[in-house]
């Protein structure tokens, strides 16, 4: 690794003395990448300076054809320059009622964009870098939901370089046969791909990449763990924000994303002896027979997160439990972030991975002790998913949410709390916690806060943060 280190070392400084050169001669903004030359566009910020960005830039082959289900490969280099001024397409995510109108899809779909100070850096490596990891449950998400003017008017304007890209999510990024044929985490290698890629390139952007930061919300928070913890990636950056999600989260790591995967591969038709075989058969669907294999197979489960195709253990991406690659990691500085009501935004409106947990409107408006009771037996806890465990599970559950420390004058409004409590608890802040606290114990270098400043919104029916808070401000959607 030190001798890729070094390399990557002199690329960049030839990176830099390039692309200077060419800014120097031509008004526009250029890059000199390793790959090939790239053209922006400016973008004069609200502060009166102007920022230069590049939308669209590819970082590894498509993972099409034989390259579909396959680790990312890196992009070959090119002639002439490309113009970088779109947004690429996005991947698909796992269900077609998922897609929206306002976004492209493809496969391919594995693109990185660059917003960055237009004005050289005083310091001599240049600026910092953040790079930004979408959510979507590893089931939906786009790396062009996020306006870069807003993130150049919040974060470029002062002095940082800004960088969102897409990775496969859903049956293309995380399906899995569960052996070596298809060991899945597909999703996760274009993450590293595209890390390799902007520590390589991002000094002919004005970054410093020894100053990288990475920082994910949701299942881009778990994603974030994942990276520090894998020895494939955590030499990639500096130090890490992780917004309400963690790899040991449930919908991060359950090792059910097999028995869904195998589900869909024999719903289109591929269930072979081998799974090397049921692999190819794979790939040689169309995007529209696997939305159809989804129809059959239904989109989420009915427990816990509901997410079907995720990251699991596949001794690969992960070569050793979470647990031993925690101890073994380097301690890279980690900010953890959460807000005190991680699944509201589940509870009370319908969602497109946590399809499952939704109270009604109606229901909400007379949400009783009972109806709590109903609902941990019914969408957390039911006989079918876990059995003759089930009635216990379910009486610990009632007592600590629904009979504990309840006012005299509880309603309805402090039962949806407790429901949210619940929720929030089981899908994101356990998985959380047991990371925060298990990298304190080991000394990494841990920051850990709750978000819980909110505003009055007549449209909810209880008043708390929800977990998407942390995205509508700085990353608004275009």
């Amino acid at each position: 690794l030190s001798k890729k280190r070094r390399n990557m070392q002199l690329g960049s400084l030839a990176i830099v003395v390039g692309t200077v050169l060419l800014e120097m001669v031509c008004g526009v903004p250029y890059a000199t990448t390793r790959y090939g030359k790239l053209q922006g566009f400016n973008y004069e910020m609200k502060t009166g300076t102007e920022a230069k960005v590049f939308l669209g830039i590819p970082y590894a082959l498509p993972p099409t054809g034989d390259l579909r289900y396959e680790p990312t490969r890196s992009i070959r280099p090119w002639k002439g320059t490309e113009k970088m001024k779109t947004f690429g397409p996005s991947c698909f995510p796992h269900d077609k009622n998922a897609l929206t109108r306002d976004l492209q899809y493809s496969e391919i779909c594995l693109s990185l964009n660059v917003m960055a100070p237009l004005r050289k850096s005083v310091e001599e490596d240049g600026y910092p870098v953040i790079v930004y990891i979408h959510g979507g449950g590893f089931e939906i998400g786009s790396s062009a939901s996020f306006d870069y003017k807003n993130l150049c008017d919040t974060f470029v304007s002062r002095g940082i370089v800004f960088v969102t890209f897409n990775y496969r999510v859903g049956f293309l990024g995380f399906l899995t046969t569960g052996d070596n044929a298809m060991p899945g985490n597909a999703g996760l290698w274009d993450q590293v791909q595209a890390l390799t890629y902007i520590k390589e390139n991002i000094a002919a952007f004005g970054g410093d990449p020894e100053r990288i930061t990475i920082m994910g919300h949701s299942a881009g928070g778990a994603s974030v763990g994942a990276l520090s913890l894998s020895p494939h990636s955590n030499y990639l950056f500096q130090q890490t924000i992780s917004l309400s999600g963690s790899p040991f989260n449930e919908f991060a790591r359950s090792e059910t994303t097999v028995d869904d995967s195998l589900d869909l591969i024999r719903a289109v038709g591929c269930h072979k002896e081998h799974s090397k075989l049921s692999k190819e058969c794979m790939k040689q669907k169309s995007i529209v027979e696997l939305f159809n294999g989804v129809d059959k197979i239904g989109p989420g489960r009915a427990i816990e997160s509901g997410i079907k195709f995720h990251p699991h253990f596949d001794e690969s991406f992960f070569p050793k439990p979470l647990e031993q690659l925690l101890k073994e990691a380097p301690h890279k500085p980690s900010l953890v972030g959460v807000t005190n009501s991680e699944a509201a935004i589940y509870v009370f409106f319908e969602s497109k991975i946590m399809w499952h947990m939704d109270i009604s409107p109606s229901k909400a408006s007379t949400f009783s002790a009972n109806d709590l009771i109903e609902y941990i037996k019914e969408k957390i806890a039911p006989e079918e998913e876990f059995g003759s465990a089930a009635k216990q599970f379910q009486r610990q559950l009632i007592e600590f949410f629904v009979e504990r420390d309840v006012p005299s004058n509880a309603g309805r409004e402090f039962y949806l709390s407790r429901a949210v409590d619940l929720v929030s608890d089981i899908v994101f802040n356990m998985g959380i916690y047991y990371e925060v606290t298990s990298k304190a114990a080991q000394k990494w270098p841990t920051y850990f806060f709750v978000q819980d400043y909110h505003h009055t919104d007549p449209k909810l029916p209880y008043q708390g943060i929800l977990q998407s808070s942390f995205r509508i401000r700085p990353f608004q959607s275009h």
